[in-house]
């Protein structure tokens, strides 16, 4: 009898979930307003576990589980036409890795919201696709009503991450759709920095013709000894000197080593089993003082900014990785991810 009542129970739970929903909302405009025009925005979703998640809303408590409409390709490929009607060649391909909502109850018995948000975006013209941009990151949200919050919020995570996808210009590399389903494995069988452990000497201006080992012909970093600081780089080609303000440098290599230019200063870039990384404090780093996954979306303020501002107001040296896919700053704060876990 016990067993039967069990049984039941659960199944009055499922078909509670079932029939409770709390549906995602794509308001706003998405305009493409940059010169990289695309015809349609295509969707596809790569992740594992599709559901989003089942969480607490309104008072008392009801449990509701957040869905698409119909689906992340249908829902986001109508917002996408309805705010571009001027066309183009090429698609914008969203490869969507994961969405992820969950509420965890603090010691202090806050509500924390986390969503979890990976996405690539790619061009593609007929079978041949590029590479455009790559967010992988997590939010953190604190709010009384904190799921309601979250829902309300991933409308500006998806327009915030396409307004920064359109500005990207196309990368020369063409893909396969294979090579697309898994682009960071890709990266890493293909690029030689990920094949050796021996670095290529001298300047390089951008993160692909680094990670690709492809350092400028005839370049030479000026430096002022006296100062212990860097002036410029210099490439000779042809007979003509090209000068590069130290600014346009993205990595630096001599004798094997690598290095960034943090304040005119070489800062040593360090590699591990991980990849490449800084160990710095994060205000040097980050010209804004913010973290980039905090700062990229202007979420509704809601955002848990306590834990950001002690990350950026403190003298504390940490590893700062390179994301290889974006030659951007990704930093990992332990403080963050205990918080989360």
């Amino acid at each position: 009898m016990k067993k039967l009542l069990q049984v039941a129970l659960t199944c009055t739970m499922l078909i509670s979930f079932a029939q409770n929903k709390e549906t995602i909302k794509l308001k706003g405009s998405i305009p493409n307003n940059s010169e990289n025009e695309y015809k349609e925005l295509i969707v596809i979703d790569q992740r594992k576990d599709k559901i989003i998640g089942i969480l607490p809303f309104d008072d008392p408590k009801e449990m509701r589980e957040v869905t698409f409409e119909e689906s992340p390709n249908e829902d986001l490929t109508k917002w996408y036409r309805k705010s571009n009607l001027k066309g183009g060649k090429k698609e914008l391909v969203l490869v969507l890795n994961e969405l992820k909502l969950s509420v965890k109850e603090t010691s202090d018995h806050k509500q924390l919201g986390i969503m979890r948000f990976s996405v690539q975006t790619f061009s593609k013209e007929g079978e041949q696709y590029q590479f455009l941009y790559k967010k992988d990151t997590t939010f953190v949200f604190s709010h009384k009503n904190v799921s309601d919050v979250m829902v309300k919020n991933i409308h500006h995570v998806f327009s915030g991450l396409l307004a920064l996808t359109y500005h990207q210009e196309p990368h020369k590399d063409i893909l396969s759709a294979n090579e697309v389903s898994d682009y960071e494995a890709h990266i890493k069988n293909t690029y030689a920095v990920f094949k050796s452990e021996s670095l290529k000497d001298g300047i390089y201006l951008d993160y692909i013709s680094f990670f690709k080992q492809i350092p400028e012909e005839g370049s030479v970093l000026e430096k002022n000894e006296f100062m212990g600081t860097v002036t410029r780089g210099t490439i000779e080609k042809n007979g003509k000197v090209k000068k590069i303000p130290a600014r346009k440098i993205f990595a630096y290599v001599e004798n094997g080593k690598s290095y960034k230019i943090l304040n005119d200063k070489l800062t040593d870039l360090n590699r591990n089993e991980k990849g490449f990384y800084l160990l710095a404090r994060p205000k040097d780093v980050f010209q804004k003082g913010i973290d980039p996954a905090f700062a990229m979306l202007g979420l509704a303020g809601v955002l848990i900014d306590a834990v950001a501002t002690e990350v950026f107001s403190n003298d504390r040296q940490q590893e700062i990785y390179i994301d290889p896919l974006t030659g951007e700053y990704d930093l990992s704060d332990e403080k963050l991810n205990k918080l989360i876990q």
